[in-house]
């Protein structure tokens, strides 16, 4: 095995919870609709995608050797494994299933840290301080969120007892914390690749990294101490922080590359993460509103509606964008068949970007006021985008191994 196998790898099991997730927001089963398939598609899908592409973000950034093969699959398999349990786990064979499966997501994400800086050690590394800085964050947000739900599921009377305070700040660090950043801090690097054009520091990428490290932590320390204005003010930071990277890639748009081959396929994933960047500020927002309008501790609380942007809008849709990206330079075959991938992964782009863009208002709507109609439109734009992303995913794939 190699280190693109890796990769690949990532990119198949990323995508398998994606799908796994979409099954059970459609079985019949109440708690399949709400722990399964959010830990499914927000959870799984991004932490398995986080835990194989972080140490390769780093590793090239860094201009270093990456870690054995063995200790990447290791990472990316224990992730994978881990939170396939904690979603099924619970449903399935009770919490401590489910917490057992999470002390198998804390090994992954340590071996995942420990792939992705200990080939900065090198003297010879390039330094990219927004990199080290915002992932090392990121990793420290999911431990502690992590660590929290998993005491939860053991029934440690300290969390259970608290648990009304401590569940947002389990969210808010995960993902918010832990997902939405690291996405960020990706998308510093390769959205500026995926356009076309130079990597270069913008006022509004202080202003992002700054609210986007230090703003859910804050929301998560508030709600943990029931505190609404500190909640509040971290919100703030998360929004600014949000809309700092929305400036940063409006940046990064204006000075886009014209290309001269690959259009549709080029268009794909720049739309694709650009879209993503928009829903990613509504949710914020619309979290925000959530804080200031009921407080940091609420009763029953859960991500409702708002997980429909969280999970579709900007997590699953940069994953789409990064999967369509990267296959072509890290996936099997040669020239020819990579440029064959690039044609797959192309095909009705335009109509599969505006067909999920324009169901999840749809399903977003329809689910916060129960309307069925909505729900129903959502999930027909939605399901067919994803249906033909998927497909043309294993057939480039498949594309690339006929070649090899």
């Amino acid at each position: 095995m190699t280190e693109r196998t890796v990769l690949q790898l990532g990119i198949v099991l990323a995508a398998s919870f994606v799908v796994l997730s979409v099954v059970a927001g459609f079985l019949p089963l109440g708690v399949f609709r709400g722990w399964t398939s959010i830990h499914l598609g927000l959870a799984g899908a991004t932490t398995v995608a986080i835990g194989t592409f972080m140490p390769h973000f780093g590793v090239t950034l860094a201009g270093t050797r990456a870690e054995p093969v063995a200790m990447r699959l290791g990472g990316v398999l224990l992730l994978g494994l881990g939170m396939f349990g904690v979603a099924l786990g619970r449903p399935l064979a009770g919490d401590h299933v489910a917490a057992a499966s999470g002390l198998l997501v804390l090994a992954g994400l340590g071996i995942t840290a420990w792939n992705t800086y200990a080939p900065m050690r090198s003297g010879l590394a390039r330094r990219h301080p927004i990199v080290q800085l915002t992932y090392g964050v990121a990793l420290a947000d999911l431990t502690v969120g992590a660590t929290l739900a998993i005491l939860f599921l053991f029934g440690a009377d300290p969390v259970t007892s608290h648990w009304i305070a401590l569940k947002p700040a389990h969210a808010w660090l995960n993902a918010f914390g832990f997902v939405s950043l690291t996405i960020a801090a990706t998308l510093v690097y390769l959205y500026p690749t995926m356009l076309g054009t130079r990597i270069r520091p913008h006022p509004s990428l202080v202003v992002a990294v700054i609210g986007l490290t230090a703003g859910p932590p804050i929301v998560a320390l508030g709600s943990a101490l029931e505190a609404n204005l500190l909640a509040t003010v971290g919100g703030c930071l998360a929004l600014a922080g949000a809309l700092g990277l929305l400036g940063y890639g409006t940046d990064v748009w204006r000075r886009r590359g014209r290309w001269a081959n690959d259009l549709a396929w080029h268009s794909l994933t720049a739309w694709h993460a650009a879209a993503g960047i928009a829903w990613f500020v509504a949710t914020v927002a619309t979290a925000l509103v959530g804080l200031v309008r009921d407080g940091a501790a609420v009763p029953g609380w859960g991500l409702g509606a708002m997980a429909v942007p969280l999970i579709f809008g900007w997590a699953v849709q940069e994953l789409m964008a990064a999967w369509g990206h990267l296959l072509p330079a890290v996936g099997p075959g040669d020239v020819a068949s990579r440029a064959r991938q690039r044609d797959l992964l192309s095909r009705l782009a335009t109509p599969r970007v505006v067909a999920w863009n324009a169901g999840i208002p749809f399903l977003w709507i329809g689910v916060g006021l129960g309307v069925p109609t909505l729900i129903g439109t959502g999930v027909v734009l939605l399901g067919a985008a994803l249906l033909a992303a998927l497909a043309l995913l294993a057939a480039a794939l498949l594309a690339g191994r006929s070649a090899q």
